[in-house]
């Protein structure tokens, strides 16, 4: 992980989140009940989820041909772009990550805009 960060810290205004045992149903379950009782407008429900500091993803990129989030950050997920490829994760590299940041930089994001 320190090997990681050390060779990614030129990019700090990025972030990358690799979830591992995640469950999204279970972060809204656990956010609902912290604010239940309480009225808060959508935003504010974010401070109830495991991480409220970090932003939503641009890109989710699904690795081993399954093209389904599975609970993936559900919340915070609305207006990404997702990426599907048939790579299973521990083969995914250079190549794969080009391919993904080139089909997403072709996108045209309207955040939920019509037009």
């Amino acid at each position: 992980c320190l090997a990681a960060e050390e060779k990614t810290r030129q990019y700090a205004p990025y972030a990358l989140n690799v979830l591992v045992n995640y469950g999204g149903r279970s972060e809204l379950v656990r956010a609902a009940r912290m604010l239940s009782g309480k009225e808060v407008p959508a935003e504010s429900f974010r401070s109830g989820l495991y991480r409220p500091d970090l932003p939503d993803p641009d890109l989710i990129i699904r690795t081993g041909g399954e093209r389904r989030l599975s609970g993936f950050m559900p919340f915070q997920s609305a207006y990404s772009e997702l990426y599907f490829c048939d790579t299973l994760f521990p083969d995914f590299g250079q190549a794969e990550i080009d391919a993904a940041l080139k089909d997403y930089s072709a996108r045209d994001r309207r955040f939920g805009k019509i037009w």
